[in-house]
């Protein structure tokens, strides 16, 4: 035990390359933080824990909302039926001081930003294409010759549908067929009149 012991010190070197001090205020630091709301409120006199309490968020998940324990519930209601005391009164909880900052990040979540879905460029093009052939008939897009993936009627009235609902994909595609300013929900229009389909929604 001691030979070893010894022969680990003896192996152990000091590393010049290093700066120890500059290491060690890496290690103290706790990285930026890249929200804005938070930044803005953050107080560095403080405990990151303290911090983010008064702003009204939870700084660990888990201890915010606990997995119940049933045994140790049981227990508690046994020893406040011996005691007497079922009812146990709580303290109602108290504001955080800095209760805008959850509420301004709770009011960023519900905002609607609009859809970031994208298609790819290669199925735009193939979209476009049968559009541009068959129009809106999606059982002569299926036995189009060129519908190498054999997909069905329904998957490309999916996907036809689904490109209709991008704005940033789709208006050009319109704007060159002069269709921008037609109403896309007018049945009686015959350039939007489906072919083929099921779903009279």
């Amino acid at each position: 035990m001691v030979r070893r012991l010894r022969k680990t010190k003896k192996g152990q070197k000091y590393d010049y390359s290093r700066n120890r001090k500059r290491m060690a205020q890496k290690s103290r630091r706790n990285g930026t933080i890249r929200c804005a709301e938070i930044r803005a409120a953050y107080d560095k006199s403080k405990l990151p824990t303290r911090n983010i309490r008064e702003m009204g968020l939870a700084y660990d998940a888990n201890r915010a909302i606990p997995i119940p324990n049933v045994r140790k519930q049981m227990k508690d209601m046994e020893k406040a039926l011996s005691e007497g005391k079922l009812t146990t009164k709580q303290r109602p909880p108290q504001p955080a001081p800095k209760q805008h900052v959850a509420d301004e990040l709770e009011q960023q979540a519900n905002e609607f930003r609009g859809t970031r879905f994208r298609m790819a460029r290669s199925m735009v093009r193939i979209i476009t294409r049968m559009i541009d052939r068959h129009g809106f008939n999606y059982q002569a897009m299926a036995r189009d010759r060129t519908n190498y993936e054999q997909e069905t009627w329904r998957q490309y009235r999916t996907k036809v549908r689904r490109f209709l609902r991008i704005p940033e994909q789709c208006t050009p595609y319109l704007e060159q067929k002069g269709w921008i300013d037609c109403d896309m929900s007018d049945p009686n229009d015959p350039r939007w009149k489906e072919f083929c389909t099921d779903d009279e929604s």
